[in-house]
């Protein structure tokens, strides 16, 4: 999948928040236990958005975390002809596999 700028900007400014709750254990719990405050503190500044943050720790190695996000309404996905083949990653159901390792040898790079 190819990423906006702005989609970009998101992935970096979540990528810093996580990089940062992984090396500060202080601003993981504060970020738990007050997620808008700590990330206003985090960043200097209000919160762009005025939807609620909930914040959950899935650093546990013994379990297989699954997040569901918001169900994207037919008006807000992409037409077919923008799609990407192999987004799919070689799978019937349309599901992508994501590569956590490499995620986080990534994260640890950028943000360290």
């Amino acid at each position: 999948m190819i990423l906006t700028e702005e989609q970009k900007k998101g992935q970096n400014v979540f990528f810093s928040i996580i990089a940062e709750a992984w090396e500060n254990d202080d601003f993981k719990k504060s970020l738990i236990k007050n997620p808008e405050k700590t990330l206003e503190i985090f960043f200097g500044r209000s919160l762009p958005t005025r939807k609620k943050i909930k914040v959950t720790d899935q650093s546990d190695p013994e379990f297989l975390y699954i997040n569901i996000p918001i169900k994207m309404e037919p008006e807000d996905q992409e037409p077919e002809e923008k799609k990407i083949d192999n987004f799919s990653c070689g799978t019937s159901t349309g599901s992508a596999v994501t590569d956590f390792e490499s995620l986080y040898d990534s994260l640890r790079g950028i943000y360290r």
